[in-house]
Formats: structure tokens, C-alpha cells, sequence
């Protein structure tokens, strides 16, 4: 019996060690061109080491024992592109109400998309294939003042996926729509009062006394004393200068901190954001003026926000294409932005502006290994991804477009 014990105490040992042979896992890429999104700037004929999911060193002539290695010669790095403003994951097919959770009628500050992400979206596989890592995902609701709130989730397709950080911002709507924009500010600074009058008398409330929720749920409150109280950003949907003026005098007034989202004329109070430390998240390919809010958009209006000191973020106008940013990042320089400010628009900047740079954004030492290799520049329309790793680990970059380019391919027998 003492001899059976003792084969399997030596069996579970070496079982053991295998599975943390298996967890301990060691890439390093070699001799590629890193756009670190960093202070480090562009690094040449550098390596990168992954350990166990995490950036470990980045220089030359590194050299692993044991681990896997990629030769990246020619090519670029970059870390993972985030988008800062989308509904990826919440949605399939914008007019089929039942593929949609990116809305809802019973709430409005309150209304929280973190446990709708959903991992499996045939969308997330065609975003990370274009370099899309993470995303800031935002509600659509348009009922009410506000959206709802916004959370981070990494697209790595895992069905067990959890948001980042859930619940990181506050998202609203201001411009022309059904009603007055004088009315949507007026209705906004009802809110705030009604928020810190349910906070001064919340004890009280919570024992029966009467109070005037007006249209609010208690989540809806509690989600709009977090903006006043400084814990989240308020994400301002608007394109109008005047309507950005606006804003800037209600975020001073009740000491809230904002992001533009849009903000297609904010060029021409560059300098205003500027002082105010605003980010924006812009589209630089959306300069149509599609709406009396956006007469006067232009397509260096990048350029514009950057030269006065603003940081940019680049989205996407399609939530289904969000990987798109990155060819609205090659226009935004062809019209003027750095190209190490259209790399950080994609990447650190979004990061920084949600509270996420602690873990990505950047290719520095001690960061989740979120990275995409190109094989050619980044930001050139005609380069593509070659590898895209979450965590370190190798993403699939197969799509439903490419299934269905190989099964025709081979129908045609050219494959």
C-alpha cells in the first residue's frame, strides 16, 4: 500500500510540474522595428521578451533558453490598438433589435452594458485581425440625457471575459435631436441637483422618507454622484464648437472632468481644450458635415488639436469596422498629426484617458504583452497584421470573410 502511495505522490510531482512548465511561458521576438508608445520612442533592430503574459525587457541582442522565438526582421511592433469609443461586442446588425444590447428604456445614468459584452461577437474576431486588442465599449440608449456607462474589455474571444475595469465612464448626447440643447443642459443641471440632494438625504430616503427621483432610478444617482464626485469621466457626444463651449462651462462649474467624443468643429477652440485638458476622440475621416453641428469639419482637425497641446484619440464612425482607426490615423497624418502622435491616439492616449495605462497602451517592462506585428508600417493602408498576441498569447487571425474567401477559393479550385 506504502509503495502504490508513493507512486502516485510521485506522479501528482511530475504531473505538477508539467502544468507549470505549461503556464510559464517565454516568446521573444527578434530584430523588429518597436513604436512603443512610449518615451522610448521608435527602437530599431530591437527584441522584445514575453514572460508569462507580461512585457519582460525590450532591447538587443537578447537571448531565452528556453522559449519560443519569432524573427520579426523587417517588421513592426506596436502595442495593441484600442478603440476608444464603440458598441463592438454589444451589437450584431445595427436593425435587428434582437442582436442589439447596447440600449435600454428603464434606465439612463445607471444603465451599465459590463455583463452584455459579448466575447463571441463575429464582429471581434475581423476587429482583432486589424490590430484591435481592447476596447472601450459605450452604451447607445438615446432616450434620456444620458447613454449609460462605458467599460474596458480585452477582445481575446475567451468566453469567461471580463470587463477590465467595468463601469469607467459616464456617456451622454448633446446636439440636434428631438429637443432643445438648451433644454438637454437645463435637464443635465437638474440632474446634478437631484443626484446631491438623494446623497445628502440618502439615509433618511433609504428609511421611507419621501424624496422626488423625478425620471432617475437609484442607479441611475449613484452612477451621476460618481461623476460629480470625480470617479469617472463624463464622455460628451457633440460636434458643435458652441455646444464644446458649453460643456467646458458646465465641467467648470460643477468641478466634473469631461472627453469630447465627435467634436468635428473642436479645431476651432483647440487652444480652450488645450487649457482645460480635455482629451478627444476623434474620427479623422469623418469631415463631412452630415449635420448642422458639423459645418465646418475638416480634415486636419487632428492636426489642429495636436499642435495646440490636446490629446487625441482616434475612433472609428463604424462600430462594426473599428479597426478602421488606424487608416483614419494614416489620413490624420497625411494631413499634418506626428506620426508618434497617431500612434499614441490609437494606443497610450486612450489608455491614460480611461484609467487603463497600468496595464496597456504602451510596450514597456512590466505591461500586459498586447501587441500586434505589421509587416510593413503601421500606418499605411496596404500593411497587415502577421501576429497579434493578448496576454502573450497568439491570436487567431482567421475571420468569417476569410472562411468565406477559402471556401470559394476552393470552389473555384485556386486554393
Amino acid at each position: 500500500m506504502s509503495h502504490l502511495k508513493l507512486i502516485s505522490f510521485l506522479c501528482l510531482i511530475f504531473l505538477s510540474s508539467n502544468l507549470l512548465a505549461d503556464n510559464h511561458s517565454v516568446i521573444l521576438i527578434k530584430n523588429a522595428t518597436i513604436i512603443t508608445a512610449s518615451d522610448q520612442g521608435t527602437l530599431e533592430n530591437t527584441d522584445l521578451l514575453i514572460e508569462d503574459g507580461i512585457i519582460k525587457d525590450i532591447g538587443k541582442n537578447l537571448i531565452v533558453n528556453d522559449g519560443s522565438e519569432i524573427d520579426a526582421t523587417g517588421k513592426f511592433i506596436t502595442p495593441g490598438l484600442i478603440a476608444p469609443h464603440t458598441t463592438l461586442g454589444l451589437q450584431e446588425i445595427e436593425l435587428e433589435a434582437e442582436t442589439r444590447d447596447d440600449s435600454t428604456d428603464h434606465y439612463s445614468a445607471g444603465f451599465s452594458i459590463a455583463k452584455a459584452f459579448n466575447p463571441a461577437s463575429s464582429l471581434i474576431p475581423y476587429n482583432r485581425a486589424g490590430g484591435i486588442t481592447s476596447a472601450i465599449v459605450t452604451p447607445s440608449s438615446a432616450s434620456g440625457i444620458f447613454s449609460g456607462m462605458a467599460s474596458a474589455f480585452k477582445i481575446n474571444g475567451a468566453l469567461m471575459t471580463e470587463s477590465m475595469i467595468e463601469d469607467i465612464a459616464l456617456v451622454m448626447n448633446l446636439g440636434g435631436n428631438k429637443d432643445s440643447r438648451a433644454s438637454t443642459i437645463m435637464s443635465l443641471e437638474d440632474s446634478f441637483e437631484v443626484a446631491r440632494r438623494f446623497a445628502m438625504k440618502r439615509s433618511s430616503i433609504m428609511r421611507g422618507d419621501d424624496f422626488d427621483f423625478g425620471d432617475y432610478s437609484i442607479r441611475d444617482l449613484d452612477a451621476i454622484q460618481r461623476l460629480l464626485k470625480q470617479d469617472i469621466p463624463l464622455v460628451v457626444r457633440a460636434n458643435r464648437a458652441s455646444d464644446l463651449l458649453r460643456m467646458i462651462e458646465i465641467a467648470n462649474q460643477y468641478e466634473i472632468r469631461i472627453i469630447f467624443a465627435g467634436a468635428k468643429e473642436a479645431w476651432r477652440i483647440a487652444d480652450t481644450i488645450a487649457e482645460e485638458s480635455i482629451p478627444v476622440i476623434i474620427d479623422p475621416m469623418d469631415n463631412i458635415p452630415s449635420s448642422f453641428d458639423s459645418i465646418a469639419a475638416r480634415l486636419d482637425n487632428a492636426a489642429i488639436l495636436e499642435n495646440s497641446g490636446v490629446k487625441v484619440l482616434i475612433s472609428s464612425q463604424s462600430d462594426h469596422n473599428s479597426y478602421l482607426s488606424r487608416q483614419g490615423a494614416g489620413n490624420a497624418v497625411t494631413y499634418g498629426l506626428s506620426k508618434e502622435a497617431a500612434i499614441k491616439a490609437l494606443t497610450i492616449h486612450v489608455a491614460e484617458t480611461f484609467g487603463i495605462a497600468d496595464q496597456i497602451g504602451s510596450i514597456e517592462a512590466g505591461k500586459d504583452a498586447d501587441i500586434v506585428i505589421w509587416d510593413n508600417d503601421p500606418l499605411e493602408v496596404s500593411s497587415f497584421t502577421t501576429k497579434v498576441l493578448i496576454d502573450g498569447e497568439n491570436m487567431s487571425l482567421m475571420t468569417r470573410s476569410k472562411r468565406l474567401r477559402d471556401r470559394y477559393l476552393e470552389k473555384l479550385g485556386l486554393n
